[in-house]
């Protein structure tokens, strides 16, 4: 029993280290190393509760021996002889352990060290990448530079023989350019006179039909007046025959009235032998 549990214990402790090698390679060995802990405490539980029934076991096993001294010698002596068996196998399981603890422990050293010499490596790396850009750059400002000089030495040059040249093209553009804006210059004008001619004839013909608006306005208020004037004309007309015929009508009767009063005045004076006379006879008496 006793190489039974130290074969399991090394084998487990195998298994476990090739298992944080593994994940060691695939950068996950502090998970690996926390959970390998977690296991050892669960193991060292399972033995301390292993260890305390070895304890109590052993415990009521001196009862029964003080009980039965005389009878079971042979067996005390056996789980004496068992409880030591147990005991070697838990120290040797303990340095097992912590054989197993301290190489993951070193490591664990041995994974920081090669992080940091990564780390270091890659600062190292980051630094000369950096300086190679800055090289780079500096490089590339003095070519910028030393181009664009004989860039413009070239064009100074180029400019100092090709002057005439130059001047002369610059001035056939100058008078193509010249020409092109007057004759722009001259249509923009005649289209702005024809556009002014248009509008004045627009405003002519607006202003015509107002002034025949207004001729055919004052012609029908003529006509209207006329029209007023004969009808006033017409009515004054009428009231003057009326004033005559009424003036006539006056004048027919007050000769009437005369004649009439004549008449009567003829008759109350008897004159003319208008009044007839009263004739008187006397009838004799019986």
């Amino acid at each position: 029993m006793r190489t039974l549990k130290l074969v399991v214990v090394k084998r487990g402790t195998i298994d476990m280290i090739k298992i944080c090698l593994f994940f060691h390679r695939t950068n996950n060995f502090i998970l690996v190393l926390f959970r390998f802990r977690v296991v050892l405490q669960r193991d060292g539980s399972k033995d301390r509760s292993i260890t305390s029934s070895s304890k109590r076991h052993r415990s009521r096993s001196h009862d029964r021996e003080k009980e039965k001294k005389s009878k079971r010698f042979h067996r005390r002596s056996t789980s004496v002889s068992s409880n030591d068996d147990r005991e070697d196998s838990l120290s040797i399981t303990n340095i097992s352990r912590k054989t197993t603890i301290n190489e993951l422990d070193d490591l664990a050293s041995r994974k920081k060290a090669e992080i940091d010499r990564l780390a270091e490596l890659e600062r190292e790396r980051t630094q000369l990448l950096r300086q190679k850009e800055t090289r780079e750059n500096l490089i590339q400002a003095e070519v910028d530079r030393r181009v664009k000089d004989i860039v413009e030495i070239r064009v100074r040059e180029e400019l100092e023989r090709r002057k005439d040249e130059i001047e002369n093209e610059v001035k056939r553009r100058v008078d193509v350019l010249k020409r092109t804006m007057e004759k722009q210059m001259l249509i923009e004008i005649e289209k702005r006179n024809h556009e002014e001619i248009r509008k004045l004839i627009i405003k002519e013909e607006e202003e015509r039909k107002k002034r025949e608006d207004l001729e055919k306005i004052l012609a029908e208020n003529e006509r209207k007046l006329t029209e007023a004037k004969k009808k006033l004309a017409e009515e004054e007309e009428k009231l003057r025959t009326e004033q005559l015929r009424l003036m006539e009508d006056r004048e027919r009767f007050e000769r009437q009235l005369g004649k009439q009063h004549a008449r009567e005045q003829n008759l109350i004076l008897g004159k003319n032998k208008t009044r007839q006379k009263i004739s008187f006879t006397l009838n004799s008496v019986q």
